[in-house]
């Protein structure tokens, strides 16, 4: 439906509805449904960056977030792609249609609308939101299903190297992170009680890795690279409003963090996103310069086999500590929720 339209229509149901309540009772003195604007708040939960990450509310201001509302248990959409912009007034975000604040209206509870021709009696709606509104390239079209709520496909992005794939992070220095909510089951009378605006709550689909070098490493060591092999690279993401669920992996990549580590220098590497997946046991592979005594040696497979768990929505730090009789991999007491 064009916005044209579809604002045609919105007017004409908003008559529809004010004519239905311009009086608090009806001859019988029952008291009438009012009319409720619909008022969406937003916040992320989380912290961190680089991939251009959204690691909180502050954060998500600075975007646009498209939202779709479907009449409750299915796919039959009652907004479609509207656009939620931070303005930090009263409301501090609105719909909005590029320069001005859009309104839209809460269905009059029990009634019957017949959109497409399917006859609905309103309960309540579900509520779906995306962020940025333009979704970034490397994520597919989103699909809605009442019963699984979000899904999308991801590839990330490679480099190809004598027939070796990379992910590096050059590839993802241009990434923007894409984040999804969904909130089943609101009408007016729950967003009333969420101090007048549902709270819609941002989820982050994907995982960041990390990599520290310890103090205990000493100054003589410099990390200059770290890699690890198989790192799926396409995946189907799942988020029903509760759950973030990962399927249908496939491709593999190696990935390749070029960046000095040193302590006196930089300590801690930039974040890497990830396809969530428990891979078990993989080497990981930290290429290393060791200064002994004037002598520079280089060593290329300074290694470990490291167990990989990475779920949605998490922050993973691998601390290193390398000295001349191997390298110590510490990651038990650095996760954190995302």
């Amino acid at each position: 439906m064009k916005r044209t339209d579809k604002y045609i229509w919105m007017c004409s149901l908003l008559s529809i509805l004010l004519l239905a309540a311009c009086s608090d009772e009806d001859g019988n003195g029952k008291v009438k449904a009012k009319i409720q604007e619909i008022a969406v708040k937003t916040n992320v939960a989380g912290m961190l960056t680089r991939t251009t990450t959204i690691d909180n509310s502050t954060a998500l201001q600075d975007y646009d977030i498209k939202i779709d509302a479907y009449f409750h248990d299915t796919e039959t959409a009652y907004l479609n792609g509207e656009k939620l912009h931070y303005t930090g007034g009263n409301p501090s975000w609105s719909f909005w249609d590029g320069s001005a604040a859009l309104h839209y209206y809460w269905p009059i509870a029990g009634s019957v609308y017949e959109p497409a021709g399917a006859n609905i009696t309103f309960s309540s709606l579900d509520f779906v939101g995306f962020c940025p509104y333009d979704k970034p390239l490397y994520i597919g079209t989103p699909t809605y299903n009442h019963s699984t709520g979000v899904t999308f496909t991801a590839t990330l992005p490679t480099t190809e190297v004598e027939d070796v794939d990379y992910m590096t992070l050059t590839n993802q220095a241009s990434l923007q992170e894409y984040l999804v909510a969904v909130l089943d089951g609101q009408t007016y009378a729950t967003q009333d009680a969420a101090d007048g605006a549902l709270p819609l709550q941002f989820k982050h689909p994907f995982a960041l890795i990390k990599f520290v070098i310890t103090a205990e490493s000493g100054t003589h060591v410099q990390i200059n690279s770290i890699s690890i092999e198989g790192l799926k690279t396409t995946g189907t993401c799942a988020y029903d409003g509760t759950t973030m669920t990962w399927s249908s992996l496939s491709g593999s990549a190696t990935m390749k963090l070029e960046q000095v580590l040193k302590n006196g220098g930089t300590t801690e590497g930039t974040p890497f996103l990830v396809i969530p997946k428990n891979y078990g046991s993989k080497y990981l592979t930290v290429n290393a310069t060791w200064d002994d005594w004037s002598n520079t040696v280089t060593i290329s497979d300074y290694g470990k086999n490291v167990d990989f768990n990475w779920e949605a929505g998490h922050i993973y730090t691998y601390n290193l500590t390398l000295d001349k009789y191997g390298l110590k991999v510490d990651a038990a007491k650095y996760t954190e929720q995302w």
